[in-house]
């Protein structure tokens, strides 16, 4: 049997609305937008001219203060938030709308995932500065994808003109971007493939509901990484992952209204698929349970090596509600700086949330190449899973172009 090979990431790169590209990076990577892309170029342009992503900052007085509906939206919060509405969420990053549908739709829509996948994709792969044809398969996860079949990934391979690349979509919910590192390092590892690219995100944008109160926890963003071979010794340690299927009533897409609505008989009822938190049993059971799920999965990850959770360098996590990272790194015992976490500028971004953390905390020279970084997440449905990996050269030196 032939020896296992040593994968990880080797580049990443993030879509994040309304985030600065800088002047010196700015130039080269239009012109690899314009040539090797197939997004609109209305996109394009906005780095061009403006200097940052397509979208914008979307403020709590953005969305919520400054409407006219805000005194009946905080009258039906539940008690315990009426007196802090927004939970420690302060901004969150929202998407254009399409340009296409501008111009030629008397309703328009926000921008489709497979275009933000597309621009975090492209970073990546220009990041890396590798030929894209190097690429033989990718991997996707949509939270909201353009359509429930077929999914993304193969518009995604398309939309960046990947001609020797498979496409597979897969979906764990808020935990699909460790999910697809896991399978991608594998593939790697085993010879299967050689350079895999992971692409996953989050537009929330298309299907909130203002009128919850867990909307202003919610926004959009996509991340990309690519996988290959990496240095001796760095690189995939273990993973685990587990799923409590009986959870998976507690948050559902659900077809209705929005909450703050008053109908009439001849008008439209606005109705379509929004995040809706359905079981409130399975919720609490979900928020009670957290901790003792991650130690769980983090037990069964270490049980497979040589480590332990005082060897982790680094901890990067999903954030689907403001105080899970810290509880989360609690329940570890992990240090408080050794934990990075972005609430206060993305809130939730889903799938795209650790995988943000990830490269944030790389750009900020938070985790360094050598570190052994744990990388864990919740999922609805409900899943959990934990990956164990050593931070390349590699992957940090082609970060910085990110940068």
């Amino acid at each position: 049997m032939s020896q296992l090979k040593n994968a990880g990431l080797i580049s990443m790169g993030g879509y994040l609305p309304a985030k600065n590209v800088p002047e010196n990076k700015r130039e080269n990577l239009v012109k690899f937008l314009r040539k090797e892309t197939l997004l609109h170029h209305e996109y394009i342009d906005e780095i061009e001219e403006k200097g940052h992503m397509p979208g914008r900052i979307e403020t709590n007085y953005d969305g919520w203060e400054s409407q006219p509906w805000f005194d009946e939206w905080v009258s039906r919060l539940p008690p315990k938030k009426q007196s802090n509405p927004f939970q420690g969420a302060v901004e969150r990053r929202r998407v254009p709308m399409d340009p296409v549908s501008v111009k030629k739709s008397i309703h328009p829509h926000p921008m489709l995932s497979s275009d933000a996948e597309t621009i975090a994709a492209a970073k990546a792969i220009y990041n890396a500065g590798i030929d894209k044809d190097e690429i033989d398969l990718v991997l996707c996860s949509s939270l909201v994808p353009d359509l429930p079949v077929p999914q993304n990934a193969s518009l995604v391979q398309h939309k960046l003109g990947l001609k020797n690349a498979g496409a597979i979509n897969v979906d764990t919910c808020c935990s699909s971007f460790i999910t697809m590192m896991e399978i991608a390092m594998n593939y790697v590892r085993c010879g299967a493939k050689k350079k895999v690219l992971i692409v996953g995100s989050s537009l929330d944008s298309i299907i909130n509901d203002k009128s919850t109160y867990y909307s202003v926890y919610i926004g959009d963003g996509a991340v990309a990484g690519i996988v290959g071979e990496v240095e001796n010794g760095y690189g995939y340690i273990a993973s685990h992952s587990h799923s409590i299927g009986k959870r998976h009533k507690a948050i559902i897409f659900q077809k209705r209204a929005p909450s703050i609505f008053i109908p009439t008989s001849q008008g439209p009822s606005y109705e379509q698929e929004f995040v809706t938190f359905y079981d409130k049993d399975m919720q609490k059971e979900i928020a009670h349970e957290t901790q003792n799920d991650i130690r769980r999965v983090s037990s069964k990850m270490f049980a497979k090596t040589k480590y332990t959770e005082k060897d982790i360098d680094f901890l990067v996590t999903h954030q689907p509600v403001p105080w899970t990272p810290d509880s989360w790194r609690e329940c570890l015992g992990v240090p408080k700086e050794k934990l990075y976490h972005s609430w206060e500028k993305y809130g939730n971004i889903a799938v795209a949330s650790s995988a943000v953390n990830h490269l944030e905390a790389i750009e900020q020279g938070l985790m360094k190449a050598g570190d052994k970084t744990m990388i864990v997440s919740s999922g609805v449905g409900e899943n959990h899973i934990a990956l164990f990996h050593r931070i390349s050269p590699t992957l940090v030196e082609n970060v910085k172009h990110e940068c």
